[in-house]
């Protein structure tokens, strides 16, 4: 008999964990192979492809980002080979099990839940006596009648061969996301995920873990996702594992789901004086600091110890970290949650994802939809429609946040213009996405497509259009993102206001005869600002202090797919920086203290990559026309940068931009006051 495990995965970068456990513990009986698909490939190409295979039974798992896929595939592939067995598993299918039997007569069984023993007997029975009554775990029909088997008592983990070592897995190691458990279940209950239904946390024995994430990383992963849903319940437990994977990661990339407001305090010193830069990633999800809310969803999380972590983490400046948020729970209004998006964005993580609350089949919230007046789309994902809270228009325009917020914030173009915008020129960070966002939609940008340029010239024109002040700052900012956004020198630029050829030239003679002048840019802190020293190449960096300033900074560097083919040192330097360890205010210059955010990894990564003082990069006129750019801004950039005021920042700058000076060093800024200040100009 002839079995094929198949899924529908969100990216080809992906890799299925479940199918690859299932054919692990099934292999030694049966022929088993596994396909894999993306969501975005057309239905009659998967299906095409699992006929030319010529399977007996065909599986797929269903979660609710491809159950409607899915089932357009198997409506297909049961008209081109009514005798094949289909077979459904997953979580999407797990739940309402009765329903999704009914809703698609094609499907033949359903395992629920845990899968491995129930499919190896699953298919025992349907090569001899086919009495499906003894699988349980499992959904059949018997004749018109949908049978519904009790559930299977969970496997001893340890019994479970691993599903890491497929030969065939090996060519592609390197260039997918290879997803890993070290555990199952979740010791938490929050009512809008389908982890609390399970009670207890089991766990793998940790020198069969080990011995296969050794073989995983000799064998070329480049990037291991744990999905344990909390990395770090067990302090003993996740210290030896961080301590084991620092020792032994080879560049390889770790990236964990930890609950930040457990974590002790001597796991966080040995990471942040231990972790190389960019070896590890967490996702941290707050998903809302509204303290009833919290209550009603059985969310218990101290918001305090939760941001002395992600602070503590960041103030390293080793680990990149993701924070989630989930917009339409219990009495989470639209205030409210600007007050929870303000709250975890004044944290400064290197990426801030803003989600919507699915109204999961099998969670407590789903019963509870009544109590809240939710409304939610019928089929997934469920995303909620409106609540007694929090109505279908206030969704629509916290969409339109999201929407800029990945644009912009997430995708790291324009970090410095967004940093002064946020704490200058806007009451709050909510308040800039969700006025950007609005704008957005009302010049009908998001019908179309979007350059590189684009998204510079829609946030000038959204700038422009409610009379911002100084502008002439917004402006030079958006020209150092845009100069730092390009690997090589661009050929073109979007603004009008060029140097002049002349100028141009006796600024380029004086860069080559006086280096000396030139500084490397400064960092802010809340004792004031530094020059920042020399650093190193590649994911390491040095830290560069200023004991005058009394401040210390430290170099980010983070690890994080971004394309189907990963680059192990790209993943490792993705979001390398140098950012600020401190998280006070900045005095501004003129008595008054801004709103100062933290710096993000990806902010300052320039300074990382490779950044040498400019006279020892021995540049003559030659070499800096060919691999420079120039531009004189009309203030003092040091000064916004370190969260001066406008009027604290008046003067004249010489923005230089360096480029690729040899292979995998990345564009370096450095600046020359002009004017009174640098009378020898």
């Amino acid at each position: 008999m002839k079995v094929i495990l198949s899924t529908l995965n969100a990216k080809y970068i992906h890799t299925s964990l479940a199918l690859r456990c299932l054919k692990a513990y099934s292999e030694k009986d049966f022929d088993i192979d596994i396909a894999e698909y993306t969501i975005k490939d057309p239905v009659m190409n998967i299906v095409s492809d699992l006929y030319q295979r010529g399977a007996d039974v065909i599986g797929f798992s269903c979660y609710i980002w491809n159950i409607e896929e899915t089932i357009k595939v198997i409506d297909n592939l049961k008209k081109v080979m009514p005798e094949v067995k289909i077979l459904l598993g997953g979580p999407e299918v797990s739940y309402d099990t009765e329903y999704w039997m009914n809703r698609i007569p094609n499907v033949d069984f359903i395992v629920m839940g845990e899968g491995e023993e129930t499919l190896h007997q699953l298919l025992t029975e349907l090569t001899g006596s086919k009495k499906f009554h003894f699988v349980y775990g499992l959904a059949y029909r018997k004749g018109e009648e949908v049978i519904l088997m009790p559930g299977r008592p969970k496997a001893d983990l340890n019994d479970l061969p691993s599903p890491h070592r497929f030969e065939e897995d090996i060519p592609d190691l390197g260039k997918r996301v290879v997803y890993f458990e070290t555990s199952r279940g979740c010791p938490f209950s929050c009512q809008f995920c389908l982890s609390s239904i399970e009670v207890g946390v089991r766990y793998y024995d940790i020198e069969r873990t080990k011995s296969d994430i050794l073989y995983l990383i000799e064998k070329g992963a480049k990037l291991i996702k744990f999905v344990d849903r909390t990395f770090n319940i067990k302090r003993d437990y996740a210290l030896e594992m961080f301590k084991f994977l620092i020792e032994n990661h080879q560049g390889t990339v770790f990236q964990f789901e930890i609950t930040a407001d457990i974590m002790r305090p001597e796991v966080l010193d040995y990471l942040a004086e231990n972790a190389p830069p960019g070896t590890f990633r967490f996702e941290i999800g707050v998903q809302s600091t509204n303290d009833p809310t919290n209550e009603l969803v059985k969310r218990r999380q101290n918001f305090t110890k939760l941001s002395r972590t992600v602070n503590k983490v960041k103030a390293s400046g080793k680990i990149d970290q993701h924070l989630d948020l989930i917009a339409g729970l219990p009495e989470e209004d639209y205030n409210t949650f600007r007050k929870t998006f303000n709250d975890v964005f004044a944290l400064g993580p290197e990426e801030l994802q803003l989600g919507f609350l699915k109204m999961l089949r099998g969670t407590g919230l789903r019963l509870d939809a009544e109590k809240y007046n939710y409304t939610y789309m019928d089929h997934a994902p469920y995303e909620i429609l409106g609540s007694d809270v929090l109505p279908f228009s206030d969704i629509v325009r916290l969409k339109r946040l999201e929407d800029v917020l990945e644009k912009y914030w997430n995708a790291h173009r324009m970090d410095h213009t967004l940093k002064y915008l946020m704490e200058q020129e806007f009451n709050s960070p909510f308040d800039f996405f969700q006025a950007f966002g609005d704008y957005w939609e009302g010049q009908g940008w998001q019908k179309i497509g979007h350059q590189l340029e684009d998204l510079f010239t829609r946030l000038h024109s959204f700038l422009e259009s409610r009379n911002t002040p100084h502008m002439d700052i917004v402006l030079g900012l958006m020209k150092l993102d845009y100069f730092l956004g390009h690997k090589y020198k661009p050929r073109k630029i979007w603004w009008d206001d060029v140097l002049q050829k002349d100028q141009w030239a006796g600024y380029m003679k004086t860069l080559a005869e006086r280096p000396e002048d030139v500084r490397l840019p400064r960092v802010a802190g809340a004792a004031g600002s530094a020059w920042l020293e020399s650093s190193g190449t590649g994911a390491s960096a040095a830290v560069g202090s200023s004991a005058a300033a009394g401040e210390d900074s430290a170099a980010d560097a983070g690890g994080m797919i971004g394309s189907d083919g990963v680059d192990a040192a790209a993943l490792a330097a993705r979001d390398a920086g140098v950012m600020s360890a401190a998280y006070g205010a900045a005095d501004s210059g003129d008595g008054n203290a801004s709103r100062a955010l933290p710096m993000t990894s990806a902010m300052t990564a320039q300074t990382v990559m490779g950044a040498r003082d400019f006279a020892d990069l021995g540049l003559g006129e030659k070499e800096l026309q060919k691999h420079a750019v120039l531009d004189v801004l009309p203030f003092r950039l040091e000064r916004v940068l370190a969260g001066a005021s406008p009027l604290a920042a008046k003067g004249r700058t010489l923005l230089v931009v360096v480029y690729q000076q040899h292979e995998g060093q990345q564009a370096q800024y450095y600046t020359l006051p002009l004017g009174e200040e640098a009378a020898a100009m």
